[in-house]
């Protein structure tokens, strides 16, 4: 799909929208040509989250009972609101219409997604427009999925949070919910970690980059996903990449390229 995303500030607050907001929004969709047809007002669409100015607009859908409802010029659809002084255009705000009247669609989307952008928060999520930018390449194939949770305490078992093991981005990411794309990282050495007033040997452990070079504070749920994991690095190496869908779950996707066909001779 054609579309044109500018990613908020990081100063842009994520706004917090009501049932009311919400429906009063979607008014703002209809009927609109006479205000907006020639003007400079900034406009977006929540289905495909593009922002441009209302002169963009080329196409518009009669309606019998009012002046006639703009369309998307980039996707086409009738989904295009303005800024107002009570809702300030952007991303988020984009990002939050589109998961509360396309959430069906987003879900579809987000069930095959082989791509993610890096992202640090929820808010930061929507302020990049993630929700529209999530894709599925034919090239990859999803080769399996795994369930992760948060480590936080100082000395955990795989040494996320330990002042020795180089982990100072996963405590700047304290609070955080990150994710994206991930590049996955075993270390099969072993190492000792303390834990509370112990150390702790582990043999085998993993860890979670993402494209900024930052260690997530993530570990894999169980010993049968980390077998699963271990297994699937063998078999494909560097080519096994992680797929952090959202900052709501905690479910990595397992991606990798697929191998082209060899050609007949």
């Amino acid at each position: 799909m054609r579309r044109y995303i500018v990613p908020d500030e990081a100063s842009v607050e994520a706004p917090h929208l009501s049932y009311e907001d919400k429906h009063a929004l979607n008014r703002l969709t209809a009927y609109g040509r006479s205000m907006l047809e020639g003007s400079s007002l900034r406009c977006g669409c929540f289905h495909c989250g593009s922002s441009f100015v209302a002169s963009e607009i080329a196409d518009w859908m009669p309606e019998e009972d009012g002046a006639d409802t703009a369309l998307c010029p980039y996707c086409g659809c009738d989904t295009v609101v303005y800024e107002t002084k009570d809702y300030p255009l952007s991303t988020a705000l984009l990002s939050k219409l589109y998961l509360d009247w396309f959430y069906t669609e987003f879900e579809e989307r987000e069930k095959v997604a082989t791509y993610v952008p890096t992202f640090s928060t929820y808010d930061d999520y929507l302020r990049q427009g993630i929700p529209f930018l999530m894709e599925h390449y034919e090239s990859d194939e999803i080769v399996g999925e795994v369930d992760l949770f948060r480590v936080d305490a100082p000395g955990n078992a795989t040494g996320f949070m330990h002042e020795d093991s180089g982990a100072w981005q996963a405590k700047d990411l304290a609070g955080d919910e990150p994710g994206g794309m991930v590049k996955i990282v075993v270390h099969r050495g072993g190492r000792d970690f303390a834990l509370e007033d112990e150390n702790i040997r582990v043999g085998t452990y993993f860890e979670f980059i993402d494209e900024l070079g930052r260690r997530l504070p993530y570990e894999l749920w169980s010993p049968d996903q980390e077998d699963c994991v271990l297994n699937l690095v063998e078999k494909y190496g560097t080519k096994l990449r992680g797929v952090i869908l959202s900052p709501s779950g905690r479910t990595m996707r397992l991606v990798v390229k697929k191998v082209p066909a060899a050609a007949c001779r």
